[in-house]
């Protein structure tokens, strides 16, 4: 009897904890069939974004730039931490007209202070000590209650251990967001059926071209040690009037309302001491933004945090002139610089490539007057 009654008991034990055991198994399942459908070959027939592929590019950068630095009488180097306002340079052009320098760049879309702090750490525990490092000051980084987020860092760039290492200086949403849309990326990516049934038409036409297409960018990036503009961009100028409407989307999208967060400059607090601690020559700098988008960044009038109405250039740019100079860091302003003049803009913030000769001017100018 004793018997048959355990029997009972441990069935009806093994019964429950199926149950129990039911949520992490499917857990488990979906994070697998997450992997699966992530990988190159099945990833293509549902993603519309290469942005990913600057961030997994970097990888192999960064180990490029470990053994350009071990060579004897290799060129200066200058790493470059930007933006999609920073990808498009030409190192041919650099290595010419600059003979001593060259550069690698480790600007992605989207890219924010914790980006830039997350790999300088990794450069100091490496001991790789470029001769320069620029990093990018912009705007948009420190509203915390943009329309449209800055994520691309958090979904594609850091590792969950720096998060959590730096939690305190994160919210809730942005931790939400990096265990979601890192973990399961199909989250992020969102397949549609109907993206995978345009992608197989025609024998494939259209999977095949876009994989031509990131073939050709992660080549591009190779080859250009970092830089290289994401096929389908556009490589014109947008006329005057389209870029006076353009500048109005992308304000209200970035800048209304506009709450300062201080956030970026912890970030950049901790990557100005590493570089500091490893006696890196350094420098800030606020890529030059279309006439149109910058007029509304010193004229329109926001809401703040407190309910107050202020321009976005009155709540940002004081507060960013004070820390650069408490950290005695330069900000190279290409915004109110007199002798930069280049205004041909593919949108409200990208410069045409038809400026870039002038943007990589302007920064090398820049070293040389600050003694590098």
């Amino acid at each position: 009897m004793e018997e048959s009654s355990f029997t009972t008991n441990f069935n009806m034990t093994l019964i429950k904890n199926k149950f129990i055991l039911a949520p992490f198994l499917a857990f488990i399942l979906a994070f697998i069939l997450d992997k699966v459908l992530l990988s190159e070959n099945i990833q293509t027939y549902f993603s519309k974004t290469m942005s990913e592929i600057n961030y997994s590019q970097k990888e192999e950068l960064y180990d490029e730039l470990k053994a350009y630095l071990k060579q004897e009488n290799h060129r200066k180097v200058l790493v470059y931490f930007g933006t999609s306002r920073a990808l498009l340079f030409e190192n041919n052009y650099i290595e010419s007209e600059f003979k001593d320098w060259t550069l690698f760049n480790f600007s992605v879309p989207g890219g924010t202070p914790d980006y830039t702090l997350y790999w300088l750490e990794r450069f100091q525990e490496d001991k790789v000590k470029p001769n320069f490092v620029l990093l990018d000051q912009s705007v948009e980084a420190y509203n915390s209650a943009a329309v449209i987020s800055l994520d691309d860092v958090l979904t594609n760039g850091l590792s969950v251990s720096f998060v959590l290492r730096h939690s305190k200086n994160y919210s809730s949403s942005e931790i939400s967001t990096l265990l979601a849309k890192r973990m399961f990326k199909t989250y992020h990516y969102r397949p549609k059926m109907a993206t995978v049934l345009a992608r197989v038409k025609d024998d494939f036409a259209i999977l095949k071209s876009y994989r031509e297409l990131r073939a050709g960018l992660k080549k591009s990036l190779k080859d250009g040690k970092g830089s290289a503009m994401t096929p389908g961009t556009s490589s014109g100028i947008m006329p005057d009037e389209m870029l006076k409407k353009s500048s109005w989307g992308d304000f209200h999208s970035y800048m209304v309302p506009y709450h300062f967060k201080d956030q970026p400059m912890y970030f950049l607090g901790l990557s100005y001491q590493i570089l500091d601690e490893m006696n890196i020559p350094h420098a800030a700098i606020w890529v030059r933004l279309s006439r149109p988008y910058y007029t509304l960044i010193q004229n329109e009038l926001v809401t703040t945090k407190s309910k107050e109405k202020s321009t976005v250039y009155n709540l940002w740019f004081p507060e960013i002139s004070k820390f650069q100079k408490e950290h005695k860091v330069d900000l190279w302003n290409m915004n109110d610089d007199p002798n930069y003049n280049c205004d041909l803009f593919l949108d409200s913030g990208h410069m045409s490539p038809a400026c870039y000769k002038d943007y990589t001017n302007y920064i090398f100018n820049q070293l040389k007057k600050s003694g590098n």
